[in-house]
């Protein structure tokens, strides 16, 4: 008679216990991203467009001007969206679309499936780099206009930032980015990939 620990089904469990992770290289993570990226600024632009809609077609700044409540939102919405997205996907079978085409799967450092709890981390963590290089873009941009070199400067210091975010899966021991170890998740290479 077998025990009821071994009847039941992992479900739980993302990787296979038995074989330990096979971690992505940096080129198939960002393949994966730029996949999902494009999917969800599709997305994003839908929600803008009925934005534009509320506006009747005019400057969205000067009707951002008269309804800033609506502005912030706006944006508080998109990042919303961008939760629902990333996070449905990842505690419901730990693929977003990108994911599925290279091959990939994110789960709990011990195997286990994501829940929504650590997918709003990984999710918050997931934007860093991404803030950090709208930030050094803004800052370039006004030094710029301006001419003021401390605006520039403040960008190239920005930037690099941005840039050791997006390229520390690379050099980690561990192949892990920084939403990784803040949220204890892993990505996992499932074999060869559909692209």
């Amino acid at each position: 008679m077998e025990s009821s620990a071994a009847m039941r089904k992992p479900q739980d469990q993302a990787f296979a216990p038995q074989s330990p992770p096979t971690p992505p290289g940096l080129v198939r993570r960002m393949a994966a991203g730029l996949y999902d990226l494009i999917m969800f600024l599709a997305i994003c632009m839908v929600a803008t467009l009925l934005l534009v809609a509320l506006d009747s077609g005019k400057d969205l700044q000067a009707f951002y001007t008269h309804h800033p409540i609506v502005k912030l939102v706006y944006q508080a919405g998109l990042l919303l969206l961008g939760y629902a997205f990333f996070g449905g996907f990842w505690i419901h079978g730990g693929q977003t679309i990108g994911m599925r085409a290279w091959g990939l799967r994110v789960a709990r450092m011990d195997g286990g499936r994501l829940d929504w709890r650590r997918a709003l981390i990984r999710y918050l963590c997931m934007l860093i780099p991404w803030m950090l290089l709208l930030l050094g873009a803004e800052l370039l941009a006004a030094g710029g206009y301006a001419g003021d070199r401390a605006y520039i400067a403040s960008s190239g210091v920005v930037l690099v930032l941005s840039a050791v975010g997006f390229l520390w899966p690379a050099f980690d021991p561990q192949r892990l980015a920084w939403h990784d170890r803040l949220s204890s998740t892993r990505l996992a290479r499932l074999g060869k990939c559909r692209a």
